[in-house]
């Protein structure tokens, strides 16, 4: 079978791999790895998601970090740290609060 999908129960022809899903030209379908996805069916690779996003659950899709967190590259959505926040989804990074005040939970400092 070629990429992106894998011999049938039959053994005789071949099926697309699931979404979430890929394979090389091994034949044999997997999971995409931690961090990446796959959006259609019979996917010979799985995809990072940019800055502010991370995959969904179901590796089928990108999400946009939420309040409270962010991304900076094509990896996974982080809590801000302490005295810092983000009040937007999809945030790239974190503020900081000035000196003498911290994040109050809703719009910054």
């Amino acid at each position: 079978c070629d990429c992106g999908a894998e011999p049938d129960s039959s053994g005789f022809g071949c099926q697309l791999c699931e979404i979430g899903d890929f394979s090389t030209d091994s034949g044999v379908c997997q999971s995409c790895p931690g961090g990446s996805y796959s959006a259609v069916p019979g996917s010979c690779e799985c995809f990072t998601c940019g800055p502010g996003t991370e995959v969904n659950p179901s590796q089928t899709n990108c999400q946009l970090c939420g309040p409270g967190s962010f991304s900076n590259d094509e990896g996974y959505c982080q809590a801000c740290v302490a005295n810092e926040f983000s009040t937007n989804s999809g945030a790239t990074e974190c503020d900081t609060c000035d000196c003498g005040s911290e994040p109050d939970g809703s719009n910054g400092c």
